[in-house]
């Protein structure tokens, strides 16, 4: 007998609307040349208002139900609900930064390829952060990485855009290939795509289940898959290379959405085998890839990722190693989770790693998109990524200048912005648990005065080395994206605690059944300064 086919009701789909939304915009986009000229305008203000429309779905569910869809295969829970939102603000930047920086210079007609790209890969993104599923995993992730190498050399005419894709093809394609034969061993080994729920891989691993050999083996090749994708060392050549040959938008949008993507995938596995093993020590686990292997491998990221900026003379081969050192400190965070230490539940059931991370995508957000915005206008008119073409640009684009150099001091972590308070919640969850973490705090505290020099550098040019060149035009829409991010780092820095409110409840704890965590767990999380 053939079973009927399985259609799902609307209390699945409603908490995935978003992802239904971006769907329905990508066949507009592609629809729209049909009925109207090929205009890169068009495609772009559909592109903007079907971002809207997903934004609003998002924001709309409120209490609606949460949990597992799709028989397993997704997820819904307010930490997917507020990446989603993170992801989505941060796309619209993206396409508002293409109108003010890229549009004039793309071929007309291009658009609509261009748009359809974007939304395909930010629709792999938001899946990355819904799925503890082994088989939508893979699907999320390829569907987030194949339209962002085709992104990376859409400079069709530029010859670095076609080295920075083929580049990233190949390491894109080594990287997913580790990733699908450790998944492909998870499975062969316990019998279930799940890797979450009664019976998934993650309870099978707390009870020891298995060959511990092949699931070190196969739980470090899924770390180099997402360690690609994070960037991180020893898997992050391809980021300063592909960021100088992609166009600055793009170069942005890798640098958060698919870095944050990852992270956010790396973070929900994490929590399953935590919440799996009940936050405690799990002899032989504990001492494996999630705590140890993690905190030395953002430990070595951030080191790598500072000290090989002090070179650049590019802003976006800097900015690129600026991205991984930053990708390094969330690393450094993430190693807590499967620590078997308390602290990590606060009084309140929040997950305190999990809420740092997530403010901190929060504010790395706003310092890139207009780190990269206010790069993108003085590349537009001055046509050089240089550090030399950035003389001068205090009097030349003083808000543009202003702009970029809140968002490069927030970057280093200095008051008051929002990167330092940022920066300051990580390092005192790492700080609390004492022991080796403290050797953590001390990289990040040492990697954040290395910084400074490199950031610096830009700020130095724009202020005080003189330039006989005239002032630039700023389009307004581009000036007012910096602007604006550099407002939001100063509200966030005053209004700190509203985010740290927002952000705690996002973490919230639900895997431990009946309600409130078990009191062994419970503690009273770091204050953080406000």
């Amino acid at each position: 007998m053939i079973g009927l086919p399985f259609i799902p009701s609307w209390l699945e789909l409603r908490p995935f609307a978003a992802e239904g939304c971006l769907i329905a915009t990508i066949v507009a986009v592609l629809m729209v040349p049909f009925f109207i000229r090929r205009s890169n305008m068009v495609s772009g203000a559909v592109t903007i208002a079907g971002l809207m429309a997903a934004l609003l779905a998002t924001l709309s569910l409120g209490g609606e139900p949460l949990g597992t869809a799709f028989r397993g295969l997704l997820l819904s829970d307010m930490m997917a609900v507020f990446w989603k939102v993170i992801l989505l603000v941060f796309v619209m930047g993206i396409v508002v930064m293409w109108f003010s920086t890229t549009r004039k210079t793309m071929h007309e007609g291009d658009g609509a390829e261009f748009f359809t790209l974007l939304l395909s890969a930010t629709t792999g993104m938001a899946l990355m952060g819904s799925t503890a599923n082994l088989l939508m995993l893979v699907i999320a992730v390829e569907l987030a990485s194949l339209p962002s190498y085709v992104l990376a050399g859409f400079r069709k005419t530029h010859r670095l855009g076609a080295e920075a894709a083929l580049k990233y093809v190949l390491f894109g394609a080594a990287s997913s290939a580790v990733m699908i034969y450790g998944l492909s061993m998870l499975y062969g080994q316990y019998g279930t795509l799940q890797f979450d729920g009664p019976g998934g891989i993650a309870q099978q691993i707390a009870t020891r289940a298995g060959s511990m050999p092949l699931l070190m083996v196969s739980m470090v090749a899924v770390l180099v898959g997402l360690g690609f994708k994070i960037s991180a060392v020893p898997f992050h050549f391809w980021c300063p290379d592909v960021f100088e040959g992609a166009s600055m938008e793009i170069s942005a949008f890798l640098s958060v959405a698919s870095k944050g993507a990852a992270l956010i995938l790396l973070l929900r596995l994490c929590m399953v085998l935590a919440d799996a093993m009940g936050y405690v020590a799990h002899g032989t686990i504990s001492m494996m890839v999630p705590s140890v292997t993690l905190g030395v491998l953002g430990a070595l990221t951030c080191t790598l990722g500072n000290t090989a900026a002090y070179t650049q003379t590019n802003i976006k081969r800097l900015l690129a190693y600026s991205s991984i050192s930053h990708a390094g400190y969330m690393l450094c965070g993430l190693s807590l989770l499967i620590s078997g230490r308390a602290p990590i539940i606060s009084d309140g059931g929040e997950n305190v790693v999990v809420q740092a991370i997530l403010l901190y995508l929060v504010v790395y957000l706003f310092m890139n998109l207009g780190a990269f915005t206010a790069a993108g206008l003085i590349l537009r008119a001055t046509g050089s990524e240089e550090l030399h073409s950035y003389k001068g640009m205090g009097r030349r684009a003083p808000l543009v200048a202003a702009s970029l150099a809140v968002c490069l001091f927030s970057l280093v972590g200095l008051p008051p912005f929002a990167g330092f308070l940022a920066k300051w919640n990580l390092m005192s969850r790492l700080g609390a648990n004492g022991g080796w973490w403290w050797t953590l705090v001390a990289v990040i505290g040492v990697n954040t005065v290395l910084s400074l020099y490199y950031y610096a550098r830009v700020v130095r040019a724009m202020y005080l080395e003189n330039s006989d060149e005239p002032a630039i035009e700023v389009p307004s829409s581009g000036g007012g994206l910096a602007l604006a991010c550099a407002i939001m780092l100063l509200i966030l820095f005053v209004g700190f605690n509203w985010l740290d409110r927002i952000t705690a409840g996002a973490s919230h704890l639900t895997g431990l059944p009946g309600g409130p965590a078990p009191a062994s767990l419970v503690v009273r999380a770091p204050a953080v300064p406000s």
